[in-house]
């Protein structure tokens, strides 16, 4: 039962997380909760409670929805998923979790530098529409290319949120597109997983104990988050992803 509580409160802090940004829940929480819950059932538990968070956030903003760069996500990810989920049973991740990790701190932290020294950061731009403010003209090459790595270590970790966006925080500015698009994302790509773990017999009576006994922190976390989302702007929203993306590649070297 300890180790239940103790995944609780780490599932507490990082769905609050996600509810706020869109993204980070599984791949900050893998660490912890799969040390106490053992590697198989956390990620699966995780994956499973993921997308029940996901959805709720899909729903409730469903308006906001940039589909144009949903099905880009979804088109260069989704053949990798299946190509991860075959890695995760015949290859040692560890070094390629490392050498991920690694990836996404160096890109984080030059974005959070250009974002602090651009000489456009004081500027006030309220009166942007959220149409102008998706319009995007700096997506570039690479950004499709983590887009297809992305898929791969979403099958092996239900964790590949990291480099997607990498993507998306160029090409989907306004926070509220940004979040509802990426919580569909989850919602599409964590229910494929749901189906393989309950066709190979992963989700079982065992592992639907333990959702239910993790169940109301994910609520409280929603909840938690939902309050701060309406009340951080696009500036701090934006250093807020970052730093988030920053922190999850220093969890996954733990």
């Amino acid at each position: 039962m300890q180790a239940i509580l103790l995944s609780g409160l780490v599932i507490f802090f990082s769905f609050t997380l996600e509810a706020i940004t869109g993204f980070g829940c599984t791949v900050m929480a893998v660490p912890f909760v799969t040390a106490l819950l053992g590697m198989h059932d956390g990620v699966v538990i995780l994956t499973v409670l993921s997308m029940l968070l996901a959805l709720y956030i899909t729903i409730r903003n469903f308006k906001y929805i940039d589909f144009k760069h949903f099905l880009v996500i979804v088109l260069l990810m989704l053949p990798g998923l299946f190509v991860g989920r075959y890695f995760q049973n015949t290859f040692n991740t560890k070094v390629l979790k490392i050498i991920l990790a690694v990836f996404i701190m160096m890109v984080s932290s030059f974005k959070l530098v250009k974002f602090f020294l651009d000489k456009n950061f004081q500027d006030n731009k309220k009166n942007k529409t959220n149409a102008n403010s998706n319009v995007n003209s700096n997506v570039k090459w690479y950004s499709y290319v983590a887009l297809v790595l992305s898929g791969i270590i979403h099958g092996m970790f239900s964790s590949g949120g990291p480099l997607v966006i990498i993507y998306a925080a160029n090409a989907v500015k306004e926070k509220n597109s940004f979040r509802a698009t990426l919580c569909l994302l989850w919602t599409v790509l964590n229910s494929i997983l749901c189906i393989s773990y309950l066709t190979d017999g992963s989700i079982n009576v065992d592992t639907g104990k333990i959702m239910l006994y993790l169940l109301p922190f994910m609520l409280f976390g929603i909840i938690a988050g939902e309050l701060v989302a309406k009340r951080v702007n696009e500036k701090i929203f934006t250093i807020m992803v970052y730093i988030c993306l920053f922190l999850t590649g220093i969890f996954m070297l733990i």
